[in-house]
């Protein structure tokens, strides 16, 4: 499309804003005030300089009609989050304090630059290179308790009693997942006496060998290039470069979030900008496109009790059709770039030197669906490279290295506890994990779904290529290379099935599938000792003349399309084939791939495990169907109890008479087609958080926003303790007393503690009471008891007694003997319409399976799941889960049964 060029503006730092900006005489001197001038189809052209302000347009552009804000003939053009100060007094030897006009949030949010590189907070000991693990220190010795928690280092018996006194000690502790940080209450004799790390379970108490530091206290400042702020004092100290007076130097603190704010707007084009110690959002915006600069230093939030996900936003790529291309993004304390909303593109991007945090906050988070992650280069990261809770996006051609410089158990690419809904990972190289533990490539944890992963090339992973936990379901791995741990595992951590998963033509060179699932096929893949490939030590992994890996694949649609020989070749590159290499190219135009194609064993249902947190892609035929929420990942661990949930957070509830169906396309005619669901049997579930009134005697745990606190991805109520009582209103117990059991989601209990169940008032009639005596701290657990009979409609009030805490997540009514049914059907697929009548006793997790085949000219059909209970006789709640639809394997002739 020809765009149309509207009035041409200039900014320059010898500008005014007086001027009119119109030409190179009369230029404006901020971007802001040239922002709230122009209009679709303007143009602002920037002159070299730094500009230290958030640009936020005043109006949007429009199809064919940008606005666009450019440097000037390539000039280097630096939007500052900082701003500069020059007013320093002594303080001792080269340290040389000032005093901050803003706030900096205790220091945690504070990024300091020295002449335009990033600073250091103080620490000890003294770190170049926070992703590098030998300028660490490690623990020698810990303990871990209720009471107290100490860590000691003989390293630190060199400082006297009371030096690191109410500093900070961040800590990869215990299994070394994450970093946590806490404050040190005392110091003596070498040991840190600090508060809990903020998850204080079992396998993360501090261990021998885990890795830390200290920090966030001025007797830490001792080297060039390091900060430290008092938040009491308002007081920044540092020491610059070469030691002496600040004089002459340019040191900035980071004042602003957003070089460029573009929330809300359309087709602003940013071009050519470097950003510095600030980050862009395109928050709710739609087609607008950053390009060819670079965001250094943007953004950290490393606070006191650092969560597992850390709390930066990194390049907020929001909204919709937004484009990051072209950049270099480097040097930031958690996400790099952070894709949420629908359809963002990042493409041809250098991302590296980040998630210094070591949070699972990856060098790209994504959230939302649609996306697209192509041709970048993403290299140096605290813990995993690419991770997120997102669907129907495309991981391509990217190059993946050097991942979990500080931490263990994760892969280059970590999923974990979601349907990706049909999500493509294909022609990337993932190599050279840190880890040296449970280091991995490919990584799908347990409780996760919906992946299809092909023409990947993994290599130098310690220990094995990949994993993929079960449960899991609609998988495909097909034509991948693995070398150096050419391994392929599987860890069952509740149920023992991989319903949809397809493994074939893969090459593990010297490697083996070990340990595999349930209800998956595994067909056509090599262990050869020796694949012969062109270069490995080189990284070129295709395949010589004489590879025994060369025919000896099965025919895959949209995989192997377009093979030389007899069969496809096993492995990621065809031998004659394209020699694709991935990554970023500053040097060339790179584009994203076009489109998204289904592959041909693929499941037809959209949203089959409800993650999108809602009904979409299903239709309502009757009722008022609605979603769940619910952590499978931990109460899916603690055998059979009653769960609403079987995978992932989310599930369909349907109460008798309610219906949903989804009509599926893309089928073959005269197929046989298998249609799953996981379908359970509840009762009354309600979350912690949705009551309708409460008593509280102190202060419950907030987020960092203000918002409901959470602990292991789960919002929680708490801790709660003596006196304090949480309402649900209009609890249904039927006509004749529909349940004789409550369970009730705990976490972090420390006993003796107590929850009564009671009727209409704080002090009304008790039903049933939970006691625990001892403590709990591990994952989320229900913690049941029985109740008496009651029928009817009452509030339900939970009151807490005993001299005990606890965190509360959901409460559950049900029977442990009674349950409902519900309908499968498939219709509309040229064929009789086919059904199935599902009853699940006792919160059974099996999976449901509809088998049906098409007419001659059928290519869809209708999915169908009904609630069948009458509510006059006692209805029961269905709650559904894990839907799917796939061709049966045996199709084509047996050649999946390998």
């Amino acid at each position: 499309m020809v765009e149309t060029q509207g009035n041409v503006y200039y900014v320059a730092v010898n500008g005014d804003d007086r001027n009119d900006g119109r030409s190179e005489q009369s230029p404006f001197r901020t971007i802001g005030r040239a922002a709230e001038t122009l209009k679709a189809g303007d143009v602002c052209y920037i002159r070299e300089g730094v500009y230290r302000e958030t640009v936020v347009p005043g109006n949007s552009g429009r199809d064919g009609a940008p606005i666009r804000f450019e440097a000037y003939r390539q000039e280097r053009v630096v939007v500052s989050g900082c701003d500069e100060i020059k007013e320093w007094a002594h303080h001792e030897g080269n340290v040389y304090k000032a005093s901050l006009a803003w706030e900096l949030v205790d220091g945690g949010d504070n990024l300091v630059f020295f002449d335009g590189e990033l600073g250091m907070e103080a620490q000890w000991p003294n770190m170049s290179d926070r992703l590098d693990k030998t300028q660490y220190a490690t623990v020698d010795s810990a303990t871990n308790d209720y009471t107290g928690n100490t860590l000691f280092d003989a390293d630190l018996q060199a400082f006297p009693d009371g030096y690191w006194d109410g500093a900070m000690v961040a800590c990869v502790n215990g299994v070394s997942y994450f970093m946590s940080t806490a404050k040190v209450n005392r110091f003596q004799d070498g040991t840190l006496h600090h508060d809990q790390w903020i998850n204080s379970a079992e396998h993360y108490h501090t261990e021998p060998g885990n890795l830390y530091f200290i920090t966030r206290t001025l007797r830490a400042l001792d080297s060039e290039k390091e900060w430290y702020y008092d938040p009491r004092e308002r007081l920044l100290y540092v020491i610059v470069p070469g030691g002496g007076h600040p004089a002459g130097r340019t040191v900035e603190a980071k004042r602003r979030d957003y070089a460029f704010d573009l929330s809300g707007k359309q087709h602003i084009h940013i071009a050519g900008i470097h950003c510095r110690g600030a980050s862009i959002t395109t928050k709710a915006a739609s087609h607008c496109q950053i390009r060819g600069g670079s965001i250094y230093g943007m953004d950290r939030s490393f606070g006191w009790r650092q969560t597992i996900y850390g709390r930066t936003n990194g390049v907020e790529l929001g909204g919709s059709d937004n484009v990051l291309r072209d950049c270099e993004i480097s040097h930031f304390e958690g996400i790099g770039v952070q894709l949420s909303g629908e359809r963002n593109t990042v493409v041809n991007c250098f991302i590296h030197d980040g998630n210094f945090e070591a949070s699972y906050a990856s060098m790209i988070w994504l959230t939302g669906f649609g996306h697209r992650v192509s041709r970048c280069t993403i290299s140096r990261s605290g813990r995993t490279a690419i991770s997120g809770v997102f669907a129907r996006s495309v991981i391509e051609y990217c190059d993946i290295s050097f991942a979990n410089a500080l931490t263990k158990d994760s892969g280059m690419i970590y999923l974990f506890n979601h349907d990706f809904d049909s999500t493509h990972i294909h022609h990337n190289w993932l190599h050279d994990n840190l880890s040296d533990h449970l280091s991995f490539g490919f990584y799908m944890d347990a409780w996760t779904s919906g992946v299809s992963f092909y023409r990947n090339v993994v290599w130098n992973i310690p220990d094995r290529g990949m994993v993929l936990n079960r449960p899991l379901q609609r998988t495909l791995i097909y034509n991948n290379t693995f070398y150096r741990r050419g391994i392929a595992d599987s860890t069952i951590f509740y149920f023992d099935d991989m319903y949809g998963t397809h493994m074939a033509n893969n090459l593990f060179a010297a490697g083996e599938i070990r340990k595999w699932g349930n209800h998956s096929v595994v067909s056509h893949n090599r262990f050869d000792e020796d694949p012969r490939f062109e270069n490995a030590e080189q990284g070129d992994f295709r395949l010589r003349p004489e590879s025994p890996a060369i025919g000896k694949g099965i025919p895959i649609e949209g995989i192997t399309d377009g093979f030389l020989g007899e069969a496809p070749d096993v492995g990621a590159y065809e031998q004659g084939g394209e020699s694709w290499v991935p990554g970023h190219d500053f040097d060339r135009s790179q584009e994203a791939g076009e489109g998204f194609a289904v592959l041909d064993h693929e499941t037809r249902i959209r949203n089959g495990g409800f993650e999108t947190g809602d009904l979409a892609h299903w239709s309502v035929a009757s009722g008022s169907p609605a979603t769940v929420f619910e952590c499978g990942w931990d109460y899916s661990r603690n055998g059979s109890y009653p769960a609403v949930v079987r995978s992932n957070k989310y599930a369909a509830v349907l109460q008798p008479g309610d219906r949903i169906e989804q009509r599926a396309e893309g089928l073959k005619p005269n197929t046989s087609y298998i249609a799953y669901a996981a379908i359970r049997s509840s009762g009354e579930y309600r979350l912690a958080v949705e009551h309708s009134d409460s008593r509280s005697t102190g202060s419950w745990e907030q987020g960092p926003d203000g918002g409901r606190a959470i602990y292991r991805d789960v919002p929680y109520i708490g801790p709660a303790k003596k006196g304090e009582w949480l309402k649900f209103a209009g609890v249904d117990f039927g006509l004749k007393g529909k349940y004789d059991n409550v369970s009730i989601g705990l976490n972090k209990v420390v006993g003796p503690v107590s929850i009564e169940c009671r009727l209409d008032h704080p002090d009304g009639p008790l039903i049933g009471a939970i006691t625990q005596q001892t403590n709990y701290d591990s994952t989320w657990r229900h913690f049941t008891a029985p109740i008496g009979f009651v029928e009817g409609m009452h509030d339900v009030y939970l009151k807490f007694v005993g001299e005990g805490r606890c965190l509360i997540h959901n409460v559950l009514f049900h029977h442990a003997t009674r349950a409902g049914s519900a309908r499968m059907s498939v219709s509309g697929h040229g064929e009789a319409e086919a059904k199935l009548l599902v009853s699940r006793w006792n919160w059974e997790s099996t999976m449901s399976e509809l088998h049906f085949t098409t007419g001659p000219e059928a290519t869809s059909a209708t999915v169908a799941i009904e609630n069948g209970t009458a509510a006059e006789l006692q209805g029961y709640s269905i709650y559904v889960d894990d839907c799917g639809l796939w061709a049966k394997p045996e199709q084509g002739g047996g050649e999946w049964k390998g």
